[in-house]
């Protein structure tokens, strides 16, 4: 009797990922092939099969038809969770508007690195971060409420995925290209009369107990529930759509939730690195310990700055130097011991990127979001 499984395509059980476990696998795998799931590219055809349309005579049916279909959804999906986020931020502007009567209080710009007033009392300041906080956690919940993805898939915590310590000293680097990137985009602006910002947080000279609160509210639970959202949910979820997309994807979206032009360039690079470690270690433990330590170090090298001006860059200049030479020294001998490989497999797909990415800005939820990110824009620009 003929074996009529050798003739079958199964697209969802057929595809793996690197570097992750069997537990998510199997569960990926059932998750995508459930029938009413509209968030899950699944294909199943038999070769030999054949479909007569009038006029047009036989064809076989087209996986990358069936995967158009579910990215369309995906994308909808990110679309309306990122618009719901933006939502509470635009709330959160509003309030701290009507309260300091500036929609941008929540940053410290350049014209006020040399005196910075104290913004934030310690009730303003666990009030902001709770509610920041709630941000992440409200698109996670509305990520996962939806498409009930997995929670093995969506936040993969294997138990015996290390910690990348690479990831930590390569973290701490970016931090200071970032804040290098960070000034010299001030200093171009600046010819036009722009204000940029130079840290995005808040800072009260007078009170350790506010700044304590915002580093624990917007450095460690943010920095937690964001990276559970964008490099675990959402990222994990696009990995059905090749990893190489998911990893643009989570970038677009981690990037596009600053609101500031001179920060949009350093959270990209910042959301790549987290990405790429998140695929390098199957586990998300990694990105999430990197991110808190990349939060708490920038609040404190521009606490620094912002509480004496003249000698504070003199001691944020060496202590660039020294995590530049530490990093330098480690990632020598990491590259020596073959440790710091990391490729990228070919993804397997039927759509390529330029037609996935075609997809994403034309997608109507996505036009949406990508529109009011641009309005947000335009409301935090101050001018000189």
């Amino acid at each position: 009797m003929e074996n009529k499984e050798k003739y079958l395509i199964d697209i969802a059980k057929e595809k793996t990922y690197q570097n992750q476990y069997d537990d998510y696998h199997k569960e990926f795998s059932e998750w995508r092939t459930r029938k009413d799931n509209p968030y899950g590219y699944s294909f199943v055809h038999d070769v030999r099969e054949h479909t007569y349309v009038d006029g047009e005579g036989y064809f076989q049916k087209k996986a990358d038809v069936a995967e158009k279909n579910a990215l369309i959804k995906c994308l909808g999906l990110l679309g309306g969770t990122m618009l719901a986020m933006l939502f509470i931020d635009a709330v959160i502007s509003f309030v701290f508007y009507k309260l300091y009567n500036d929609s941008s209080v929540f940053a410290v710009h350049y014209s006020q690195v040399e005196d910075s007033r104290s913004w934030l009392s310690p009730v303003y300041a666990a009030l902001f971060g709770a509610a920041t906080t709630l941000k992440y956690i409200a698109g996670l919940w509305i990520f996962l409420h939806f498409s009930k993805l997995p929670r093995k898939v969506a936040i993969p915590l294997p138990k015996d995925a290390k910690v990348s310590k690479s990831g930590i000293y390569l973290i701490l680097v970016i931090m200071v290209m970032g804040k290098m990137g960070n000034y010299l985009l001030n200093v171009i602006f600046g010819w036009m009369n722009m204000d940029c910002v130079f840290m995005l947080g808040f800072h009260n000279p007078d009170s350790v107990l506010a700044d304590a609160i915002y580093v624990f509210f917007n450095c460690v639970l943010v920095g937690v529930f964001s990276e559970f959202l964008f490099r675990g949910a959402i990222m994990q979820m696009f990995r059905q759509f090749g990893d190489t997309y998911a990893l643009m994807i989570s970038v677009i979206a981690f990037s596009f939730t600053y609101y500031d032009v001179s920060s949009i360039c350093y959270a990209s690079l910042l959301a790549a690195v987290l990405g790429l470690f998140t695929l390098k270690t199957g586990s998300i433990k990694t990105a999430v310990l990197m991110r808190i330590v990349e939060s708490i170090s920038s609040y404190a090298v521009s606490c620094v700055i912002l509480d004496n001006y003249s000698n504070g860059r003199i001691v944020i200049v060496c202590i660039y130097a020294f995590i530049v030479t530490v990093a330098a020294f480690v990632f020598a001998r990491l590259m020596c011991n073959g440790k710091l490989n990391f490729r990228m497999r070919n993804d397997s797909s039927e759509i390529d990127n330029g037609a996935k990415l075609r997809l994403f800005v034309t997608n109507t939820s996505i036009t949406l979001w990508l529109v009011a990110v641009l309005g947000m824009l335009v409301l935090m620009v101050r001018f000189l």
